[in-house]
């Protein structure tokens, strides 16, 4: 493996130091120490900035993060539980600062059909990803609240042997049969 003073002589053959400055960042080998020490600086400066952000600024970045974490959990092929459209609404309603109350209010639907969708007791319906895509000023679309919660019924189509069952025994009449 090169080290840096090769890779830059090879650069240098091409390139002007003035043209490397303008179109590369060349890595710097730091010690372990360094490295934890550069770490602690950014973490430091990273929480600074955090706190001089305003309000909007940080309900802005919390949405965009809920977005692209949906977007990502919707576009896998996975099915993970913790990531359902309840623990979303949930980190949603943080984000915001709003109760539930307040949210069933804002988006007009009873407050105990919210505490349902919220418990993973009932499920959305365009209606309501239309509304949640409004309330978040159009940052979060209605199609990744509508794509999350189409995972969660896909699961269910996937795993439910029970309601399966029952279902079987309203069929008066199976066409084919292998």
């Amino acid at each position: 493996m090169e080290n840096n003073q090769e890779i830059y002589k090879k650069l240098r053959e091409q390139y002007s130091d003035e043209e490397l400055a303008d179109s590369l960042m060349i890595p710097e080998e730091l010690s372990e120490e360094e490295e934890k020490q550069a770490r602690e600086e950014f973490v430091k400066w990273r929480l600074k900035k955090r706190q001089e952000m305003s309000d909007q600024d940080k309900i802005l970045s919390g949405l965009l993060s809920i977005k692209y974490q949906i977007k990502s959990y919707v576009d896998s092929r996975e099915f993970i539980k913790e990531k359902s459209l309840s623990s979303f609404l949930k980190r949603y309603l943080e984000v915001v600062n709003r109760n539930q109350k307040t949210l069933a209010e804002e988006i007009d639907i009873h407050p105990s059909r919210l505490n349902r969708i919220i418990k993973g007791k009932e499920k959305i319906g365009k209606s309501i990803a239309y509304r949640l895509e409004t309330h978040s000023g159009e940052l979060i679309p209605a199609i990744y609240w509508w794509r999350l919660m189409q995972k969660e019924v896909e699961q269910e189509i996937l795993t439910e042997k029970k309601e399966r069952e029952i279902e079987k025994k309203h069929v008066k009449e199976i066409v084919y049969r292998a």
